[in-house]
């Protein structure tokens, strides 16, 4: 396994499914210049999903041939479709910039805390239900879609209380600039202002 240099970190991105925490954490890894490591999926693409950037789409052959040859630092089954993290990716990316971030349900940033510890910060980007069914009817989903969404919501939303950081994310804006300057402390970049 890898071993992560001193100045080296991984931000893991968690939360429950429509709480925003791929724009959250997208954003933030742009503002801050970190780099996202991006998992792979056997699941079928949406039609707003970009194949290598929102995961890598692999047919189940594909997945099963590079878990067989322990491609995989983790991999999850979920409601049958199979999830991965290649350890190789997180290698390259971590040599290219130091700091990546990734975006996982809490089962995976559990395994990324246990392997890697104290580098691993996990940020929890939560909001209640209603608020969560309300944007997903206002983008067109169907209620069995967001009822299938909101299936793991009460294990994702108890995982909060063993992330490093949390945020409730009522306000995009507000949440975006708590979220870099809880962070910026770890990069040691000092990228906030001083007006001392």
């Amino acid at each position: 396994m890898y071993e992560l240099q001193a100045h080296e970190r991984i931000f893991v991105f968690t939360g429950p499914y429509g709480a925003g925490r791929k724009t959250v954490a997208d954003m933030v890894g742009d503002t801050l210049g970190m780099q996202r490591v991006i998992p792979y999926t056997t699941r079928p693409r949406r039609s707003v999903e970009v194949d290598g950037q929102d995961y890598h789409f692999v047919s189940e052959e594909q997945f099963a041939r590079m878990k067989a040859s322990d491609a995989f630092i983790e991999t999850i089954e979920l409601d049958h479709i199979m999830y991965g993290i290649k350890e190789s990716d997180i290698e390259h990316d971590l040599q290219k910039s130091g700091v990546i971030y990734l975006i996982l349900n809490h089962y995976g940033a559990d395994i990324l805390k246990r392997l890697y510890g104290d580098k691993v910060i996990r940020i929890c980007i939560h909001t209640d239900p209603d608020t969560i069914m309300k944007k997903q009817r206002t983008r067109g989903y169907s209620d069995e879609v967001i009822r299938r969404h909101l299936k793991y919501y009460e294990e994702e939303i108890a995982y909060k209380i063993q992330c490093e950081h949390c945020f409730a994310n009522n306000d995009l804006a507000h949440t975006i600039f708590a979220v870099s300057e809880a962070i910026e402390p770890y990069l040691g970049r000092n990228l906030m202002p001083d007006y001392q």
